[in-house]
């Protein structure tokens, strides 16, 4: 297994290393070969994959968080040293991502903008909107008190009794859990009541919020 943990204070950082591998397809089957392996209690982890001096598309990278989600761990960086200045640590959002380790509700007070990613262990509750290219994770619910425009992961650490709710839910993709949905390529959905996303028989379903 190709997986270093690195432990700073009561953090513990994940880097799965693909550095020996050259097609993209063979990178694929071993970070799902490596994320098999990682015990169940790390679920949830933040993961770097290392990727040597590969160059790695934005689709590429976009479809190696998918596989991360997939089996209930988060995407960090990128760590690639194929630029000549060495060695780069590449997020896919520009921006690093706040870990709010509670297991209660944490109340986020602001608008989440494009390249902004928020995780926490419980609850969250956001007072403001969720921009196309913010994402909120969390391992409990999630409610917006105002647009979900961006990507909303509820349940992440596999709870599929968590829901999310928004006063305007128009997302670029909902997770509960390993369950994904997100509208077709292309369309535009208009929302003017409050809603909720939740699991029901297998699927994400969504239905009117009565409040």
């Amino acid at each position: 297994m190709s997986v270093e943990i690195m432990a700073a204070g009561v953090d513990t950082e994940l880097v799965i290393d693909l550095t020996a591998w050259d097609s993209f397809a063979d990178m694929k089957a071993e970070l799902e070969k490596n994320l098999h392996a990682i015990d169940n209690y790390l679920m949830g982890s933040f993961i770097s994959i290392d990727v040597g001096s590969k160059s790695i598309s934005e689709r590429q990278l976009r479809e190696m968080e998918d596989i991360l989600l997939d089996h209930g761990f988060h995407f960090k960086d990128l760590i690639n040293n194929h630029s000549a200045q060495g060695q780069n640590r590449i997020s896919i959002n520009k921006n690093n991502a706040e870990i709010l380790d509670s297991a209660d509700t944490v109340l986020i007070c602001r608008n989440l903008r494009s390249g902004q990613k928020i995780f926490n262990k419980g609850n969250m509750v956001i007072l403001g909107d969720v921009n196309p290219g913010a994402e909120v994770i969390a391992g409990g619910n999630i409610l917006v008190m105002g647009a979900l425009r961006g990507l909303a992961h509820a349940g992440a650490l596999g709870d599929e009794k968590a829901i999310i709710a928004a006063f305007r839910l128009s997302p670029t993709q909902l997770r509960i859990a390993n369950h994904i949905t997100r509208p077709p390529d292309g369309e535009s959905i208009v929302v003017n009541n409050p809603e909720l996303a939740k699991i029901r028989a297998g699927k994400v379903v969504i239905e009117k919020l009565k409040i």
